[in-house]
Formats: structure tokens, sequence, C-alpha cells
């Protein structure tokens, strides 16, 4: 099987034989259009080469433990950016009040001990709530949670 390179603008390969390798872009592109299609096709992250190497090696350890990583300056443009137009498919069950409010930080970037401390919640009590946030809406992980909220305009 021959493997080439993927663009954003073209269909997410299928790798079934690597389905459980983590993917993080790493890309000099922050147009939403590239992110959310990126995060669609099942990246985990999503930085920009701007990062710092330092940051870049602890993004990469925070992927291969399945932690989603969006570079600070792609979550707040999909942040600010209004949901696309069109009907909104409702997912089987809908999050509830206390799982929205941990999507929306989820989506601005927050990170679990951010989230914790904020809303007076332990740790584990946060990761949780995440985990049936991405069960009850079919999700992969906190990146597609944030295009999730993004796109049903909670946020």
């Amino acid at each position: 099987m021959t493997t080439t390179p993927w663009h954003p603008r073209e269909p997410s390969p299928t790798r079934p034989a690597h389905a459980a390798c983590k993917v993080v872009m790493l890309t000099t592109f922050d147009d939403e259009e590239y992110v959310v299609r990126a995060l669609r096709a099942g990246a985990v992250g999503y930085l920009l080469k701007s990062l710092p190497a330092a940051e870049l090696v602890d993004a990469v350890r925070l992927a291969h433990r399945g932690v989603a990583q969006l570079d600070p300056v792609v979550a707040r443009r999909l942040a600010a950016a209004p949901p696309p137009p069109g009907p909104r498919a409702e997912p089987a069950g809908s999050p509830t009040a206390r799982e929205i409010e941990i999507l929306r930080l989820v989506a601005a970037g927050a990170t679990n001990r951010e989230i914790a401390a904020q809303l007076y919640l332990s740790e584990g009590t946060v990761k949780n709530h995440i985990a049936r946030i991405l069960t009850r809406l079919g999700l992969r992980g906190r990146a597609q949670a944030a295009l999730y909220a993004r796109e049903h305009g909670l946020l």
C-alpha cells in the first residue's frame, strides 16, 4: 500500500492498520477549515509551527496519552467563529447542564485542572464528566468535543 501526504483539502485517509496512532497536525495554517477537517479526520491535536520546541514536545507526549491538543491561537479562533449555518443534528442523548458547562470550558482550551478549579470539582470528577460527554455524543476526544461545542452554538 502506497501512502501519500494528506492535505486538509483532500478527503481523510483511512488507515485501519494504524488506528491506534495518535495524529497531531503541525502546520503554519490556522485556517478554521483546515482545523475542522483535521479534527474530523481523527487528529487529536492541531498545533502551529510557531509553538516553542519545549511546548511541542509536551504536546506530543500528551497526545500520546490521549489528551487533545489545540494551539491557543487556534482554540481562540474556533471559539470566536460563528457556528456553521444549517440545521444541527441532535445527538442521541443531549448533555446535561453541567456537561455543557464543562464542554464550554474544554472548547475554550481549559485543562482538567483548570476546569476543576473553576467549577470547584475534583479532577477525577471532571475526567468522569468528560468521559460521559464523549460517550454520550459519540466523540473521540477533546478536540472533537470543542468542535461539537462550536457547531452547536455552545460557545
